[in-house]
C-alpha cells in the first residue's frame, strides 16, 4: 500500500538529491566526513610538528648563545692584546729614540779616540806598546761599527743615493777591516774584477754593510782563516746589469735552523751581541734596490752575496 512521505522524509530526500550532499545515516541524519577522531589526529600532528620546531629553535638559540659568549671572550682578549701591543710599541719607540740619542752622543768622542789612537800608532813606540795601541784601535773600530748599526737601524733612511764608485767603497772597507784581520790571524783578500764599477748608493751605508759582514766573518774564525771580499758585474734577466758583492769566509758556519732568523733584529748566537748587524745589512741593501742572500755549511764557512743595480756614468 502506497503512503505519502512525511515532511521530514521529504527534507531528507531533498538533501540527499543535492550535488555534493553528505551521505545519510540509517537514521536519516547526515554523517560528517571529519568526525571527532579525525580532529584529534590533526591536533596531535600539529603538536608534534610544533614540538619539533620549538626543539630545533631552542637548539639553535643555545648554539647562538654559546657562539656569542665565545665571541665576547675573543673581543675582550683582543682588546687586551691590542692594549699590550700598543704599550710595547710605545716602549720600543722610546727605547729606540734613547738608543739613537746615545749613539749620536757616543759617536763624536769615539771619533776623537780613533784619531788619537791613530796618532799613537804612528809614534815611535816599543813593541809591547804598539801592540796595546793596535788592540785599542781594534776595540774602537768594533765599537764604532756597533754605534753605526744602532744609528742605521733606528735612524731615518739615507736622504739620497748618488753615483758611487765601488773601488772607493772597497778601499774604505779594506782600511777598516785589514788591521782587525791581521790581529785575528785571518788572511784577507779584496778582489775587484775590472774597474769603473758604479752603483747608486750612499757610500757610508754600503761600507757599513760590508763592514758588518766582515766583522761577523772574523768573529766566526777565532783560530784564524781567510776572508774574501769580491765584486764583479753580471747580467740578470738577460737585460739588467747588476753588480755582485760577495763576502766569504771559512769559519764555523751557520746552523741550518738559524738561517731563516739571522736577518731578524735582536737575533744573535754570540753572547753580548745586540743582533743588529745583519738586520741593518738587509735594510740598507733593500733601500739600495738590491737583495742579499746567504749560504752556509756548519764547519765549512759562510758566503753572503749582494746584488745591486749597476749604474753608468753619463
Amino acid at each position: 500500500m502506497h503512503t505519502n512521505p512525511t515532511e521530514p522524509e521529504k527534507s531528507a530526500g531533498r538533501l540527499a538529491a543535492q550535488p555534493g550532499a553528505l551521505p545519510m545515516s540509517d537514521s536519516g541524519i547526515a554523517s560528517s566526513r571529519f568526525g571527532a577522531t579525525d580532529d584529534t589526529v590533526i591536533r596531535d600532528g600539529e603538536r608534534q610538528s610544533l614540538s619539533k620546531a620549538f626543539a630545533s629553535f631552542s637548539q639553535t638559540a643555545a648554539s647562538l648563545e654559546f657562539a656569542y659568549q665565545h665571541l665576547q671572550a675573543d673581543v675582550v682578549r683582543l682588546r687586551q692584546e691590542l692594549a699590550q701591543t700598543h704599550h710595547e710599541l710605545a716602549r720600543s719607540q722610546a727605547l729606540a729614540e734613547i738608543a739613537a740619542l746615545l749613539a749620536h752622543e757616543v759617536r763624536n768622542p769615539l771619533g776623537s779616540l780613533e784619531l788619537y789612537a791613530g796618532l799613537l800608532a804612528s809614534a815611535d813606540l816599543k813593541a809591547e806598546q804598539a801592540l796595546w795601541v793596535k788592540q785599542l784601535q781594534a776595540g774602537l773600530r768594533t765599537l764604532a761599527a756597533t754605534v753605526n748599526n744602532v744609528l742605521h737601524f733606528h735612524g731615518p733612511p739615507p736622504p739620497g743615493l748618488v753615483l758611487t764608485e765601488l773601488e772607493q767603497v772597497l778601499g774604505g772597507v779594506d782600511d777598516f777591516l785589514r788591521p782587525l784581520a791581521e790581529q785575528a790571524g785571518v788572511q784577507m783578500q779584496i778582489r775587484l774584477a775590472g774597474g769603473g764599477m758604479h752603483v747608486a748608493a750612499d757610500r757610508h751605508c754600503l761600507e757599513q754593510v760590508l763592514l758588518n759582514l766582515g766583522l761577523n766573518a772574523l768573529a766566526a774564525m777565532p783560530q784564524g782563516g781567510w776572508l774574501k771580499i769580491s765584486a764583479w758585474k753580471a747580467t740578470e734577466a738577460e737585460t739588467n746589469e747588476i753588480v755582485v758583492l760577495e763576502v766569504a769566509d771559512c769559519g764555523c758556519g751557520i746552523a741550518p735552523e738559524n738561517l731563516g732568523r739571522i736577518f731578524q733584529a735582536g737575533f744573535s748566537t754570540r753572547a753580548g751581541s745586540p743582533g743588529l748587524g745583519l738586520a741593518v745589512c738587509r735594510t740598507i741593501v733593500e733601500q739600495h734596490g738590491g737583495t742579499i742572500t746567504v749560504r752556509s755549511s756548519p764547519g765549512q764557512g759562510t758566503t753572503f752575496r749582494l746584488r745591486l743595480p749597476a749604474r753608468k756614468l753619463l
